[in-house]
Formats: C-alpha cells, structure tokens, sequence
C-alpha cells in the first residue's frame, strides 16, 4: 500500500460506503461476502480494477443488505434460485440508485469493467438451455430494465439466440414477463416473478404453447395477451428505475407483429381468389410444402420442449454464475492478504446496572478532572494582549518605548480559539489484561469520557478490541462523539478475550477520524503487549500519520515506543488515570 494517502484508501472509503448506505463493512481477509447484516471485502491491492469492483461490490451489496428480505425461503431447483437472484439483483439496483443516485456510475463501472475485460459474453446457442436462458435474462433484464446501455449489443444477441433455442413465442411471452420488473417492491415480487417464469417454461417442456401457459399462469388482475401486458408495462410511471422509454419495443415483439402482418396479407390474398374453384398447377408441390413446414414446426416445438427440459433439469454447474458472485470470486483472487483491515463495530449495550457501579467509583474523579480541564481551557481561552504600532488604546507601561523612536505602543488583544478536537481512545482488551488490568482502564476511559463531555470543542468516542467473543474481525463500539456516558454505562463493563488486533482497530478509529470535522484528530492506544502483525500496525501508524492523525500509546508494563510516535509507559494500574488525565491535558493545552 502507499504510504502517502490516507483517505482514499480502501478501508477509509469502505467505511464511508457503510456509514453513507448504513450497513457494516469490513474490509481484510481474502473472501468477498455478505451475510445478510455486514459485507466483507478482502484486503486488495490499490489497482484501479481492484477499487471499482470492490466500490461497485460494496454498492450492490449494500442494496441486498438495505432491500432483500433473507428470510424469503429460495426456490427449490437451480435455475428458479438463479432467475430469482437475476431479477431481485435488478430490484435492489433500482432502489440504491433512487436513494442515492451516484451508485448508478458506480455499478454502471463493473459492468463496463467486465465486458471490457471480456468476463461477460451474449449466450450462443452451442451453450446448455440453462446457460442460454439465465445469461438472456440477466442480459435483457439490465439492458432494458436497469438501463445499462452498454449491453445493447449482448441484449440483441442473446434475444436471437433465445429464440433459435426456445422459439419466438416463448421469447415473446418472457417479455411480457419481465416487463413487470419496474413495479417490483419486495423480495417476494420477485420470487413470485421468477416462479412464473418457470411455470412458462414447465409448459413449454410439457408442448404447451407459451400463450396456453401464460393465460393459465395469469392473476384475475393481469392481461391474458402479451399486447395487453406491454400496454400495462408502457402505462406505470416513467420516472421509475429501468422503464422503457415511451416508443420502445422489444425485438421478439416486432418480429413477430410482421408475421401477424404477412399472414394478414396472405388472408387478405386469398379471400379475393374467392369462388375461383381452379386447382393450380402446382398444388402438389404446395401442399407438399406445407407438410413441410407443419413438420418443421413440430420439430421446432419439440426441440423447444426438450430446451425447456433440460433447462429446468440443469445442476448449478450447467447454469452461468451469478454476476455479483463473479465479481466476489475475482476480488478473492486480487486479494493482497489475510490480514484484517477494517474490523466491523459492534454495538453493546451490557449490564446497565453494573455500568451504574462504575459511574458511581467514577464521578468523583471525573469532576475533579473536569475541573482541572476546564480550567486548562479556558485560561487557553482568556484574550491575550500584546503590542502593536498601531491602534486605539495605548499601553501606559509601554509609552517610554516613544522615546526610543519605537511604535509599539498601542495595545492590542485576541481570543483563542477553542480546543476543536476529536479523540478516539482505544483499549486493548486481549486476554493478557483479564483479573483487574481490564476493568481499571474501563473506568479511566469512562472517566475520561466523563470529564470531556461538557469541554466545548472536544469530541471523545471510545472503543475496545477484539469482538465481544475475541473475533479480530470485530471492535466493540463503547462509546460514539455524540453519545452520553449515562446512557452508555453498561458498555463500559467488558472482560478480556482474545488476542491482540491492533491494526483493524487503528484504521476503524482512522476512519471514524476523517470522518469528522474537527482539524485536529488524536488516537489514543491502552495497550499492555504487542500486536498480533506489528509490521501491519507499524505501516498503519505511518499512513495514519501521513495524514496528520495525532497517534499516542500508553503502554501497561509495556513499552511501545517502538509504536507509536508518542508513548508512555506506565508500570503500576494506580497511575493510569493520571496519565490518561495528563495526555489529554496536554492535548488541549496546545
């Protein structure tokens, strides 16, 4: 990683991406996934194509985590599950681009990335059914619906080839199908959506033709023609994410309107040849011609139904991946380590009544600090008078500096500028502080917090590493800037688990750092051992510091100076809160 930026690196923007969509996100490790309440993306190399999957991953993830109801049981057979994913992909598009419309460059970009890198291709009719129908799908289903033009071309030809392997009238009535994703609002749409789509396909497979089918298949309120459907689809709302501009038709539905017409005319033919009883010369070779062509359609429509068939048995194998799991699967192989960078937060509420306990050992010197603080402050504060050449109010005890033919007899005053700081105090809570060390410095981070609430120009947040359980992909949020110690006591009594994770603690309390506005940003690390991947922690600290962070360590029994560029150590737990008192002194002194 470079060392000479700090915001936009990965872990920074990812944290904006979870702070900006509201959802979790970690970033370390070597796998891209979403669990349904967080996202991880694997710690990557800084390559352009790295960063605009990840962002676009982040993006489209976020949309399932914010729109996708998980508990929705999935559909039984491969090909339902895929189709479900296709179109519900689609949905929560749509609604992460209506509620933040700069995600639409941002998902726009992995499309593009991909079809330049030619990892996204049209279906060819040499491919299994399967392959052939989710790829059509989810090519039709974005060019027309998601409004990625950059899919003209796949969209085209997979509807050709959709049609050589499925016939036209299927491809016609799977349109009118997936016209009705724009007025989708919910997972389950989208399932019952997917659900008809297979009962299209199940009547195909059987012989039925797709217009028996999907009269069958229609709702009391839905149109039994594929006319009426398009004219439903053309009448919602233009406004809405991936409608069809006005005038817009679909190719299947064009060609197969000029057959209506060419039958037409043929209809219209023959009813003027009305009467005339002649046989023609060749009515031989005509009626062999339409032996024919009714052999030739019926052995189009069975090798329609055999498609259908196989489509609907086809294993996840013989189906193309879901687009989003590809990208996941190259971020993984674009992975630099398997080091954790930005940890997910927990929130914690814990024991309300104990945290009562510890507000109440604390009080007395927290005000005492408060006290001392505030008076820090605001002697800072006080208007500070010097001399000037210049001036309304002379300075008596400088007039004898006239006789000297000096000028600087004026007086003349400033007032300080408030502290503006924003701290984040981080507390090592690895095994090694269990059986006292862990409480004591809980209690001198509530303190602290205490005695910095009511000082103007602070802000204070608080958390501790590992997870509640030791994870090292977790911090455990104690206290937020803008949160009261009363109404956060209970998190403040913890126990010591695991090990020692200092480098995704340091870029959480960076990134929540850079998120504020205050020009001056202070890290400040309770640690009693070294970390789990000093060579990590030690390249944080230096990117952190790039980036003007202020990074402090007080170290317990332990040194680490050779850490952090400021560093206490202190040997015995009674001078702890002294010395956590006497930094943030310091800190507000300058």
């Amino acid at each position: 990683m470079r060392l000479s930026t700090l915001n936009d690196a990965l872990p920074i923007v990812a944290a904006a991406y979870g702070r900006k969509f509201g959802v979790k996100v970690r970033v370390g490790g070597q796998n891209a996934f979403t669990d349904g309440q967080s996202i991880n993306i694997p710690g990557l190399s800084e390559e352009a194509q790295s960063r605009t999957l990840a962002y676009g991953f982040l993006a489209h993830e976020a949309g399932h985590v914010r729109f996708t109801d998980f508990t929705q049981a999935r559909h039984p057979q491969p090909l339902g599950k895929l189709l479900e994913g296709v179109i519900e992909d689609i949905r929560i598009e749509a609604a992460m681009i209506t509620t933040y419309p700069g995600t639409r460059k941002t998902l726009d970009a992995v499309l593009e990335h991909l079809i330049e890198a030619g990892r996204m291709q049209p279906p060819s009719d040499q491919d299994p059914p399967g392959q052939v129908l989710g790829n059509a799908v989810l090519l039709i289903g974005r060019y027309h619906y998601r409004r990625q033009s950059a899919l003209q071309m796949h969209s085209q030809q997979s509807e050709e080839v959709l049609s050589q392997v499925f016939g036209q009238q299927f491809v016609r009535q799977l349109h009118g199908l997936l016209a009705e994703i724009p007025g989708l609002t919910c997972t389950a749409e989208t399932m019952a959506l997917a659900q008809r789509i297979i009962s299209l396909l199940e009547s195909l497979s059987q012989g039925q033709s797709p217009e028996q089918a999907n009269a069958a298949d229609q709702p009391d309120n839905q149109p039994a023609d594929d006319h009426a459907a398009d004219d439903q689809a053309s009448g919602k709302d233009d406004s809405q994410e991936g409608q069809l501009a006005s005038g817009e038709d679909c190719a299947g539905a064009s060609a197969d309107e000029g057959a209506d017409a060419e039958a037409s005319a043929a209809t219209d033919a023959d009813s003027g040849d009305e009467g005339h009883h002649e046989q023609p010369a060749d009515s031989t070779l005509q009626q062999g011609s339409t032996s024919q062509q009714g052999c030739s359609s019926e052995q189009d429509s069975s090798l329609a139904a055999q498609a259908a068939q196989a489509a609907l048995q086809a294993d996840k194998d013989a189906l193309p991946e879901d687009l989003f799991e590809a990208v996941g699967n190259i971020l993984q192989s674009h992975s630099s380590d398997d080091t954790q960078l930005l940890p997910t937060v927990q929130s914690y509420q814990g024991d309300a009544e104990l945290g009562k306990e510890a507000l109440e050992r604390v009080k007395v010197h927290s005000a005492h600090l408060n006290a001392q603080l505030q008076g820090l402050v605001q002697s800072q504060r006080l208007t500070r008078s010097r001399t000037a050449r210049s001036g309304r109010r002379l300075s008596a005890k400088h007039l004898h500096r006239a006789g000297v033919a000096d000028s600087r007899i004026f007086r003349t005053s400033r007032a300080q500028p408030a502290p503006n700081t924003a701290l984040h105090l981080l507390i090592d809570l690895s095994l090694s502080m269990q059986g006292g060390p862990d409480r004591l410095a809980l209690d001198a981070a509530m303190s602290l917090a205490l005695a910095l609430e009511s000082i103007n120009g602070v802000s204070r947040a608080v958390s501790v590493f590992p997870g509640l359980r030791g994870q090292s992909s977790y911090v455990t949020q104690v206290l937020a800037h803008d949160d009261r110690v009363s109404t956060r006591t209970g998190a403040f009594v913890q126990k010591a688990r695991g090990s020692t994770p200092m480098t995704g603690a340091l870029w959480f309390a960076a990134a929540d750092l850079l998120a504020r506005s205050e020009p001056r940003k202070v890290v400040l690390v309770l640690t009693d051992g070294e970390p789990n991947d000093t060579d990590s922690t030690l390249s944080m600290i230096s990117r952190a510091q790039s980036a003007q962070l202020e990074m402090i360590g007080i170290g317990i029994q332990h040194r680490v100076d050779h850490l952090f560029p400021q560093a206490i150590r202190i040997d015995q737990l009674s001078e702890l809160k002294n010395s956590l008192f006497d930094v943030t002194g310091q800190l507000l002194s300058h």
